[in-house]
């Protein structure tokens, strides 16, 4: 019998060394580390993120525990985990992975804490997420639009197995602990869309929660007392059959090609082809399907001198998933209407003042209220159809814009322009300098500090930058 999908990862996890990192994985990691640092010095701005620190001080605060990111207060290690996470979560500013997922929230934060209170060096943190990015893209990779459809949320279902395997790796867990991680992570696992289908609001801890319950899985592996289900992920009562609804790679929904796939996949050329390098990253407080439609018209009325008074009507052509968000069969919206918050939206408003507000960046519309912006409201509802297709590579639209005067500008914007490296995230976070709650020259020192990640002999560095106390 070959080995199970859980005891491959667990042994390829456990003899990961940095020097195993080909360079280009060691870069995305770092620009992955600088991004979410970048958004919890942010978030910590924000009431949401304050109040959520003020809970975990009054509960779970602890001297010798591991630092909050910003605050610098302590508190135990899965309070700590709960509060960093919350902190990236709050601002839209992270990674997104095949839409419904953005590991970084979870993973940064676990990444954070663990080295801390383990005592490692930049480098076996570097080796760290690289496992645990590895674990929670290669999982969801196939099987995400199958988990929306059966109603769980992506993000945390993922998201915990990644962040458990982070913090077992800064633990320095042998194979056997690394499978009893991926299987008490598995059982720990938890997020459902009606959160976000009746507007209960309950999914603001989503991705906080995997970030503190798969700390807790690592936790308890350590502790020697559970095994671990050795099929947990692909057994016929296991992960993929509670999330997807097949153990067998059957497929209820896809992004495109077929619907069914091998489940080898999942652990097939570990340590040669890394998926982790398919992450992109969200500048904008919105989906990341909505990216790069945004950036698409942006480009188009730069190229072309674009005058948006002389604009007849774009015209949206993106993964039909994309228009059904979150899944077809309970979609937000069941029949794409133009709306503020639709993609017809951000369409009109890149059209209109040519860009849209990163996060922690500079505005564009006279207004920053949506339902003040009138000539947005009014370009989205007559001049933007956004149409949905099958079998359409996922994030990568195809834009047209029709003139008045019988021209038109298309372009195809391929989901790979978003997958930058380190250079291309400092590049985007330059118009953040401006309002960096530590000063143009503190976020510049941050951008230095995460080139030298691998130099580190400890995150404190990473602390001081990212605090108003350095």
């Amino acid at each position: 019998m070959a080995d199970t999908i859980a005891r491959q990862f667990g042994r390829w996890a456990a003899n990961l060394k940095y020097e195993d990192l080909p360079p280009v994985v060691v870069d995305k990691i770092k620009s992955l580390i600088l991004l979410h640092l970048t958004s919890a010095v942010i978030g910590a701005q924000e009431h949401r993120a304050k109040d959520t620190i003020d809970l975990i001080m009054k509960e779970e605060a602890k001297p010798d525990g591991a630092t909050i990111i910003y605050d610098g207060r302590k508190a135990t290690r899965i309070g700590a985990t709960f509060a960093d996470a919350e902190l990236i979560h709050v601002t839209g500013l992270m990674d997104s992975f095949q839409m419904i997922t953005h590991p970084g929230v979870s993973l940064i934060s676990s990444g954070m804490v663990n080295a801390e209170l383990e005592g490692i060096n930049g480098k076996q943190l570097i080796t760290a997420l690289a496992a645990g990015y590895e674990l929670a893209t290669r999982l969801a990779y196939d099987h995400v639009p199958a988990t929306a459809d059966r109603g769980y949320r992506p993000a945390p279902i993922y998201h915990t197995m990644g962040a458990a395997m982070v913090a077992a790796k800064c633990m320095g867990l042998d194979e056997d602990g690394m499978v009893a991680t991926i299987a008490i992570a598995a059982n720990c696992a938890s997020g459902l869309f009606e959160a976000g289908h009746s507007g209960g609001g309950e999914q603001a801890v989503h991705d906080p929660n995997a970030a503190r319950q798969g700390v807790f899985a690592a936790v308890m592996a350590r502790t020697g007392h559970i095994k671990g289900s050795e099929e947990i992920i692909e057994g016929p009562l296991g992960f993929y059959n509670a999330f997807t609804g097949s153990h067998e790679g059957k497929l209820s929904r896809k992004f495109e090609g077929p619907d069914q796939i091998d489940l080898g996949k999942v652990v097939a050329d570990l340590g040669k082809d890394w998926r982790l390098l398919k992450i992109m990253y969200r500048m904008y407080n919105t989906g990341g399907y909505n990216h790069q439609v945004i950036n698409c018209i942006v480009e188009l009325r730069e190229q072309h001198k674009i005058d948006p008074a002389q604009i007849d009507h774009i015209e949206v052509l993106m993964n039909y998933l994309e228009t059904l968000y979150p899944t077809p069969r309970a979609p937000r919206d069941p029949n794409n209407e133009p709306r503020v918050g639709s993609t017809h939206y951000y369409a009109a408003h890149a059209a209109l003042y040519g860009g849209f507000p990163q996060v922690g960046g500079r505005t564009y519309a006279t207004t920053e209220d949506p339902a003040q912006d009138k000539p947005a409201q009014e370009f989205l509802k007559t001049k933007v159809q956004v149409i949905g297709m099958y079998d359409k590579p996922m994030f990568a639209p195809t834009v047209t814009i029709h003139m008045k005067n019988g021209e038109s500008y298309q372009q195809f914007y391929p989901y790979e322009r978003m997958q930058w490296n380190l250079d291309g995230v400092v590049e985007h976070l330059q118009d953040l300098k401006a309002k960096w709650p530590l000063g143009a020259d503190g976020l510049e020192a941050l951008i230095q500090q995460c080139r030298k990640a691998d130099e580190i002999p400890s995150v404190a560095p990473l602390h001081a930058l990212t605090s108003p106390k350095r």
